[in-house]
């Protein structure tokens, strides 16, 4: 058993809106930033960061955390993000994977979207995540789904059952994800920070599967 958890972050979504710049097929994966600095993030995306650094609510600055950017023209029936149930916080049977969770294998994450194509789940739940995080065998019974509302931040627990919805129609979607520092590991094939700021967990061989676009993949 185990407790998946968000919260709303409390911030007109019209400020994130605002914050967001225009559509630009850009794909950063877990880059290693430092919280609070502006170091390696594209320029066009600094507005959103000083907000989103704005709602760490005074914690991690000048630690290392991990950015990512994902943006991609979606056709109806295409999901952007892992499509299925599952946590994030869950690598090899191990918690501390991309966030964490709350304890000391990590802090959690904020993520962001200009569409409400993600669901997720608030309250206990019966089982266990799979090896890399999967969570239909999970009984939610207890639980209750919650559709992310677009342009609004949500701080989400490394243990928080989600999964991406696919669109009704073609449009294009972007999605941020800052995550709190962690023990996690960092897998070759994630984006580098051309400024030098190095991630601070173990690094790994890349999961090809975990690295591509698409529905039929299993991105996180």
């Amino acid at each position: 058993m185990f407790l998946s958890h968000f919260r709303p972050m409390a911030l007109a979504p019209e400020i994130i809106k605002a914050a967001l710049p225009a559509f630009s097929n850009t794909r950063i994966m877990m880059m290693p930033v430092k919280i609070g600095a502006l170091d390696g993030i594209p320029e066009r995306f600094h507005s959103l960061m000083k907000t989103l650094y704005a709602l760490c609510e005074g914690r991690f600055y000048g630690e290392v955390g991990y950015l990512t950017i994902d943006e991609r023209d979606l056709k109806a029936g295409e999901t952007l993000r892992r499509p299925g149930l599952h946590v994030d916080g869950i690598h090899n049977g191990r918690a501390g994977s991309w966030g964490g969770g709350w304890g000391p294998a990590g802090n959690g994450m904020l993520t962001v979207s200009n569409t409400p194509h993600c669901e997720a789940y608030l309250g206990l739940v019966q089982g266990e995540p799979g090896l890399e995080g999967e969570c239909d065998q999970v009984d939610l019974t207890q639980a209750v789904p919650h559709r992310f509302e677009a342009n609004k931040v949500y701080w989400v627990d490394g243990l928080c059952v989600h999964e991406s919805l696919p669109v009704e129609t073609d449009q294009q979607r972007l999605f941020i994800r800052l995550s709190m520092p962690s023990t996690a590991p960092w897998f070759e094939g994630y984006t580098p920070n051309p400024e030098g700021i190095e991630p601070t967990g173990d690094i790994l061989p890349a999961r090809q599967k975990f690295m591509q676009h698409g529905s039929e993949n299993a991105l996180t």
